[in-house]
């Protein structure tokens, strides 16, 4: 017999599927981290100290993307840049210059970056419609990372919206539930009225994903 999925099995799959990511944000901040401290660092050093491990990360077929975002003014070479790497194929996105300045594009007013700026926390972004890489909703997680007392970036990695939903709406429609951001906001929902996005008017529970800004709510 078949035993039907709990909320607790609920947030159980949400843990399986972002503490793998966590993991690997921590690996990329002792990475760049020891980078940093060793003196100068350009967008070539930094590219080949990320890329193996990043692209073995990234194998992961329920990932997207993910990569190291840098803060301005850090490398020796560049003012802005992304060692980054997107979609199926995964594309490096580290050349991608806005046409007007040449320059990469200039991320640092996304929330995924100013938020772990100032709370110098793991941050989960989303959903929120990615207009710079995949046009797609997705959640973005990502971790500052701190070297000679300043922030020199962001570790991140994306998740589309749809990979959540083709993993988790079988047991959330068993457990009659929703997963939601730390705002209150549907990621993933039972409810076919409760569009993404939306925000979550009524629960009887909440269970937090440990470790997580999101929750499993109970209608």
């Amino acid at each position: 017999m078949t035993r039907t999925m709990t909320p607790i099995d609920c947030v159980a799959q949400v843990e399986q599927h972002f503490g793998p990511i966590v993991a690997e944000l921590e690996r990329v901040r002792s990475e760049v981290a020891a980078l940093f401290e060793a003196g100068p660092v350009t967008t070539t050093s930094l590219r080949e100290r990320l890329e193996p491990g990043s692209l073995e990360f990234l194998r992961n077929p329920n990932l997207v993307g993910g990569g190291f975002v840098v803060a301005p003014g850090v490398l020796s070479d560049r003012r802005l840049y992304l060692v980054w790497w997107q979609g199926e194929e995964r594309d490096f996105l580290g050349d991608a210059d806005a046409p007007a300045t040449g320059e990469a594009i200039d991320y640092t007013r996304q929330p995924w970056y100013r938020t772990p700026e100032r709370t110098g926390e793991l941050t989960l972004v989303g959903p929120y419609v990615d207009f710079v890489c995949t046009d797609e909703y997705v959640m973005t997680t990502t971790m500052p990372v701190y070297a000679g007392g300043r922030m020199v970036g962001v570790a991140g990695a994306d998740t589309l919206v749809e990979t959540l939903e083709t993993m988790l709406l079988p047991g959330l429609r068993e457990a009659g539930a929703t997963l939601v951001n730390g705002h209150g906001k549907a990621i993933v929902s039972a409810d076919p009225q409760l569009a993404t996005g939306a925000p979550l008017t009524t629960a009887r529970d909440m269970i937090p994903c440990r470790g997580l800004p999101l929750s499993v709510a109970l209608s």
